[in-house]
């Protein structure tokens, strides 16, 4: 049985979203302007990083085609963070869980061509992500795989939004040198249902 790190956290690992193609370009734009002006602000380094953006006021007025999109959706009022995760090929992010949530909408932003969100099953240690990793304070809270137990059950294509399982120990892995930046947008409560499945219109059919 995969290890799950908590009761509630799904059996599937990604499904693709059912976001508007077209706007995409309009989103992922938005997206970047946020992490821009969100990095000076934090002055974290363009490094293996996630920065929890929880600023409610200038996500909604910085992302207007996202939050028209999620309102499309019926999961407007649901939203509630998002996680710019940064990836240098030189610093890895070691397999871990997000804890705090069960699941997460990623969407590449920069240099997502040929790197993949890879899923393991292991054994968890009581051990945070690296100092390095550690973007905002929030990230403290994950937790890591004991490197020894890892074993790869599945990926996806980090170039093409999903939905992820980040409860299920998994990472981001990247096949160039170049700084690669995906944001990760969070939702509370969750648009699953009691068994765990996310609602059928958020799936791209």
């Amino acid at each position: 049985m995969v290890y799950k790190y908590r009761n509630t956290t799904p059996d599937w690992l990604y499904h693709e979203p059912s976001l508007n193609p077209e706007l995409l370009p309009a989103i992922q734009k938005e997206l970047l302007k946020l992490f821009i002006q969100t990095k000076k602000d934090t002055l974290v380094p363009y490094t293996s990083t996630a920065v929890e953006i929880s600023y409610k006021v200038l996500m909604h007025n910085t992302c207007t085609t996202l939050m028209q999109e999620f309102q499309r959706l019926g999961i407007y009022n649901n939203f509630f963070v998002i996680t710019f995760i940064s990836v240098e090929s030189t610093r890895e992010f070691p397999p871990h869980v997000d804890v705090g949530v069960d699941i997460a909408l990623n969407i590449p932003l920069i240099n997502c061509e040929d790197t993949y969100t890879v899923w393991y099953d292991g054994k968890i240690k009581d051990q945070s992500l690296p100092d390095y990793v550690i973007g905002t304070s929030i990230v403290e809270i994950a937790r890591v795989v004991d490197p020894r137990t890892a074993v790869e059950i599945g990926r996806c294509d980090s170039n093409i939004p999903h939905w992820i399982n980040v409860n299920i120990l998994h990472r981001p892995e990247t096949h160039h040198t170049q700084l690669r930046v995906a944001a990760s947008i969070m939702f509370k409560p969750e648009p699953l249902d009691e068994y765990g499945n996310l609602w059928p219109h958020l799936i791209k059919q």
